[in-house]
């Protein structure tokens, strides 16, 4: 064999490998309860995933002979939870610097991709709570921040997590110069409810004009207008910031608005309105005022109040069974633990408010779509993901009992066909301190 079809071969077995390593194992998942969160719980159901998507569902199915065969013995089988507004993969944990925020007034153009990190260390500690696959932001600090993605939890590169990018812009209405959990900037721009209102019309405005005039100019490197004099056959220079707003504004991309208030989420109803946008409204106060115009609306909830303090005229369990009245009203609702920058380690505990709803009126079928196929709804995935239906990615978590028990705990994580090691710093730090620990307990005895 000469040396250019050595290469050749070499070269094909690396792409084989790799096809080998993005295909996804064969696993049949056998005597499980499977609670599919679209359609009919299956009591003691299997699950077939090939290739890294969900093969076959029902009760009685063959194993092929390659498969990983796993014996559910009676525990929930149940979709990857899905996290919204999260850094996870941006935190610079560790090592990579802290790409959470990026101090400004609005920058729309920034995008998270440029700053996964497969290493971070919320993804290993996040995945062993449930939660698949995530939405990453850049920031919240600002009155209009950047662009956000959606990752799966696992890779050994940014391109292998990616799911989708250009998720959502995100307007912080609430910024007034400080971030949602950060301390405030004094000094800084816009420092009043008018004055972030006053500029997100104007940004969404010169996005709309920027939008025309891209339609009407040509572009650099396109053959001019005949007439120089006309200003308009001036090659058309890119804004950056302006281009990430134009999907805004023609409404392709939806934009989260983050609010605090029921003069926030006023606000932004009404810039939803006034533009036409794809709004999705972040709340963790006051929401329940708008749930009939929110439901009229079509327009969604991330709900990131249910533990919350009330306000002190406010009944205590007012922020519990939020939830439960936005179920009523029919508006698609999921949830948010407030859980942005470094506490992102923490969007593991997601089914917290969940359980909490519950147990103050949500159905428990409710409280299982918000965790699943209702933020995959929101992002635009839910054609991939959020229930286990044929042909779906195979993003599976075994539990010992239902994700809204509270005593339940994660079995298994299958991402993408994939068995996931059930390990995370947190878990290596447990066992070295206890495998120390025992050392020393031995040496005295």
């Amino acid at each position: 064999m000469n040396k250019k079809a050595r290469y050749g071969c070499a070269f094909a077995g690396l792409i084989l490998l790799a096809a080998l390593a993005t295909a996804g194992e064969t696993i049949l998942i056998v005597n499980g309860h499977i609670r599919p969160v679209i359609g009919k719980p299956i009591e003691t159901g299997c699950l077939l995933i090939e290739n890294g998507k969900i093969a076959k569902i029902g009760t009685a199915i063959q194993a092929p002979p390659e498969a990983t065969v796993i014996d559910a013995q009676g525990r929930i089988v149940f979709p990857g939870i899905i996290a919204v507004m999260t850094a996870i993969g941006v935190t610079g944990r560790p090592g990579a610097g802290n790409d959470v925020d990026e101090l400004g007034v609005t920058t729309p153009q920034m995008d998270p991709y440029d700053a996964i990190n497969p290493e971070d260390s919320t993804i290993e500690v996040t995945r062993l709570g449930g939660v698949t696959t995530a939405m990453t932001v850049s920031g919240t600090m600002n009155v209009i921040n950047g662009k956000s993605v959606v990752i799966n939890l696992d890779g050994n590169l940014a391109e292998e997590m990616i799911l989708k990018r250009d998720v959502a812009q995100v307007f912080n209405l609430d910024a007034k110069g400080q971030s949602m959990y950060g301390p405030k900037r004094p000094g800084s721009y816009p420092a009043t409810h008018p004055g972030i209102v006053a500029l997100v019309r104007d940004q969404l405005y010169q996005a709309k004009l920027y939008a025309e005039k891209a339609a009407a100019r040509p572009r650099e490197g396109e053959k001019k207008a005949a007439k120089k004099e006309d200003s308009d056959s001036r090659p058309f220079q890119k804004d950056l910031s302006m281009e990430a707003l134009v999907p805004v504004v023609q409404g392709k991309i939806p934009v989260v608005f983050i609010t605090n208030n029921e003069v926030s989420i006023r606000n932004a109803l009404r810039i939803i309105e006034e533009y036409h946008l794809k709004g999705i409204i972040w709340a963790r106060a006051g929401v329940l005022k708008y749930a009939d115009q929110l439901a009229a609306q079509k327009i969604p909830v991330i709900w990131a109040g249910t533990t919350t303090i009330p306000d002190r005229w406010e009944p205590y369990d007012l922020n519990y069974r939020t939830a439960s009245v936005l179920a009523e009203k029919g508006v698609l609702f999921c949830f948010d633990l407030q859980g942005f920058g470094v506490s992102s380690h923490n969007v593991r505990n997601l089914p917290v408010p969940a359980s909490i709803s519950v147990a103050h009126g949500l159905a428990e079928e409710d409280a299982l779509k918000a965790l699943t196929i209702n933020p995959a709804k929101m992002l635009g995935l839910d054609d991939q993901l959020g229930s286990l239906e044929e042909g779906k990615m195979a993003n599976v978590v075994i539990w010992s009992g239902s994700p809204i028990q509270l005593r339940s705990r994660v079995e298994k994580v299958i991402i993408k066909g994939k068995i996931i090691p059930m390990t995370s710093f947190q878990t290596r730090l447990r066992d070295k301190f206890e495998k120390i620990v025992a050392e020393r307990m031995a040496e005295k005895e």
